[in-house]
């Protein structure tokens, strides 16, 4: 029995069909950027939320104050790492609180590197994006629960040198060894995470995910998207 062979596509088929794969394409491409830029945010967010839970259980663990050190590239900040800082607040000064404390670098928690968060994210250079809240709803612009951090070895930041202390812009997230926030007191504290190339700080509504921390117990929860 004779077998039947293929019929060979003309190039009007061929045409038409590439065609509509462009079509295709042109609708598709954006969709799925922007929902993976979406993912990218959002895993940003995952990963500072793990270090949160890690960091405060190494101050319980081990006794000690303990930072998730946020060190500024551009316009916000990209990169952080655990470490173990000194504070003031035990002091014999009667007139300290812990809210005006300073808190000094001691060192990394070892086993330790500095993280580097998902390409085009990160955490705005702003005092609200390291905000206060109250009652789960969003954060005082202008209102910073972020800690200063002083006398980290440039040596040991992204991309320096030998030297005493950084010169980068360093924030951090401080937990007593008692599991809770350090200087947030009956106040939550928000992180909130963007897309590099959205951000326009002259701007007031720029997409941000933020992510909530409860002062007291440090449980954390997502917030809805601010806009």
């Amino acid at each position: 029995m004779r077998q039947k062979t293929a019929r060979p596509f003309t190039l009007i088929e061929l045409i038409a069909v590439m065609g509509v794969m462009i079509v295709l394409a042109a609708v598709a491409i954006p969709a799925y950027s922007s929902l993976f830029a979406g993912r990218k945010t959002t895993l940003a967010a995952n990963q500072v939320n793990g270090a949160v839970m890690e960091a405060r259980a190494h101050a319980v663990s081990a006794k000690v104050y303990t930072a998730l050190v946020f060190v500024q590239d551009g316009k916000g900040y990209r990169s952080f790492r655990l470490a173990e800082v000194y504070t003031d607040f035990d002091s014999d000064d009667s007139s300290s609180d812990e809210s005006a404390s300073k808190y000094e670098w001691r060192r990394w928690v070892p086993g330790t590197a500095f993280v580097l968060l998902p390409e085009n994210t990160m955490i705005p250079a702003t005092n609200e994006d390291f905000g206060l809240t109250s009652g789960g709803k969003e954060g005082t612009a202008g209102s910073s629960a972020a800690k200063q951090v002083s006398k980290v070895p440039k040596k040991d930041l992204p991309g320096g040198s030998s030297g005493d202390s950084g010169t980068q812009t360093l924030k951090a997230i401080i937990f007593k060894p008692n599991g809770q926030l350090a200087g947030t007191e009956n106040k939550n504290m928000v992180v909130r995470f963007v897309e590099a190339n959205r951000y326009d700080a002259s701007k007031s509504k720029t997409p941000k995910l933020p992510l909530n921390i409860n002062w007291l117990t440090c449980k954390t929860k997502f917030l809805d998207p601010v806009e």
